[in-house]
């Protein structure tokens, strides 16, 4: 569950070192609140599994059977952006190697220009359940 943007970050960040990223940029506004965008030179998302990592309980490392006992990661790419999308605007745009780059945002997939890696873009976090909203601490904090 989302409680606020150092969570999704936290989860963004984690997403792209287990892709094997090398550089993350961050981007925040108004703490997180109105953006939050990660961007990772990892290995990328493969086109066909950009709408599967929003889909819940849907995760990009488990193949086989075997993959169960040998995770060696922070935690499952994808496991955190269908919470993030059900609260907030998500758009998550990746490129595998070789590949051109490709654009996942509210159902619809579209080519988009992006090297190797992958962006993932919440904007207006807790803009569905505007309740959430009211909690949350100022934005210095």
């Amino acid at each position: 569950m989302v409680e606020r943007p150092a969570s999704v970050v936290k989860e963004l960040l984690e997403n792209a070192l287990d892709a094997g990223a090398r550089q993350v940029d961050v981007e925040l506004e108004q703490g997180g609140i109105r953006l939050i965008k990660v961007r990772d030179n990892g290995s990328g998302i493969h086109r066909d599994d950009l709408a599967l990592a929003l889909r819940r309980h849907a995760t990009s490392k488990i193949a086989s059977q075997d993959d169960l006992m040998s995770i060696s990661t922070l935690g499952f790419r994808g496991e955190a952006l269908p919470s993030i999308d059900s609260i907030a605007e998500l758009e998550l745009t990746s490129a595998v190697a070789g590949e051109g780059g490709y654009s996942q945002c509210n159902g619809e997939l579209k080519p988009a220009a992006h090297s190797t890696g992958t962006t993932v873009t919440v904007r207006d976090l807790f803009f569905r359940i505007p309740a959430r909203r009211k909690f949350l601490r100022t934005e210095k904090t």
